[in-house]
């Protein structure tokens, strides 16, 4: 059974009665990481790396020659800052390798090193090279009369304001639904007032038409969303700086959902002329 969750904006999916093995899809949940939790996790494999591989040679307490002084470390970390200048391929020359079970440990400890920091590496150069968008779609979406007809909107900026070609806008509801006599949970597409927008640089009103045709027009007779249902935005378009489809996605919940409020202005103009957008009331309403 899937259940389905909005938090944070965001679609998600908690399976139930799938085995949780974290070790089946490592690369995508590496990408999924932050940059913080990634970064924290590479020093702790690191720091834990040489921390046991210090233990390790501490096993042949002769293992290891120094050649010059170390400042009276104690050998644990002697050990330690060895494994360091061999798994980075340093090498001062201070201490070296003696016996053949230290130079076994050096051969292993590279070996596994070389993968560590080629995985390591390259799962850091996947996530700068991923084509990433900034937009920002407004916390709340709103519901209005435009012309007399019952309308959602929601709010999004492009926080970068360069020019996303050919911008597409897709707006789906989940709700449930009878198919074939069978209750089912569905993704129904709603039409928009506008849906594409040949160069998005600022600020975008995506906006739908609660009409008689709509898969929304249940919510007119209650004067507010059904709670049941939840709305699923897509904005794409092509970057003009990497040339690369980029997406964002948002996701609204009942309980974001204004009902008669209408959005602040945010756009306006600096005497010199100069287009501005007050970001700090791009999740503002007001009464309709």
């Amino acid at each position: 059974m899937l259940a389905m969750a909005v938090h944070d904006g965001q679609l998600r999916i908690r399976a139930q009665g799938l085995p949780r093995r974290w070790g089946d899809d490592v690369y995508h949940r590496l990408m999924r990481l932050s940059w913080r939790r990634l970064l924290g996790m590479f020093v702790a494999i690191f720091l834990g790396f040489n921390l046991i591989f210090a233990g390790l040679y501490r096993l042949d307490p002769d293992g290891l020659m120094i050649a010059h002084d170390t400042g009276g470390l104690p050998l644990f970390w002697r050990d330690f800052f060895f494994s360091v200048h061999t798994v980075a391929t340093i090498g001062y020359g201070n201490i070296y390798p003696a016996s053949v079970y230290a130079n076994v440990m050096v051969v292993i400890e590279i070996t596994l090193g070389i993968i560590y920091f080629a995985l390591a590496t390259g799962i850091a150069f996947a996530r700068f090279s991923r084509p990433t968008a900034r937009i920002l779609f407004s916390s709340v979406a709103v519901v209005r009369d435009v012309d007399g007809v019952p309308t959602l909107m929601l709010r999004a900026a492009n926080q970068r304001h360069n020019m996303l070609y050919s911008a597409e806008a897709r707006v789906s509801v989940l709700i449930d639904g009878d198919v074939g006599g069978i209750q089912m949970r569905r993704f129904v597409d709603l039409r928009l007032v506008k849906s594409s927008n040949p160069s998005f640089a600022l600020t975008w009103m995506i906006m739908h038409p609660i009409d008689a045709d709509s898969p929304l027009s249940g919510w007119l007779d209650r004067a507010e969303p059904d709670h049941a249902a939840e709305i699923i935005v897509i904005l794409s378009g092509t970057d003009e700086v990497s040339g690369q489809i980029v997406h964002g996605r948002w996701a609204y919940r009942a309980e974001d959902i204004r009902w008669g409020k209408r959005f602040v202005d945010i756009v306006g103009t600096d005497p010199d002329g100069v287009r501005t957008i007050d970001y700090t009331r791009f999740h503002a309403v007001t009464a309709g």
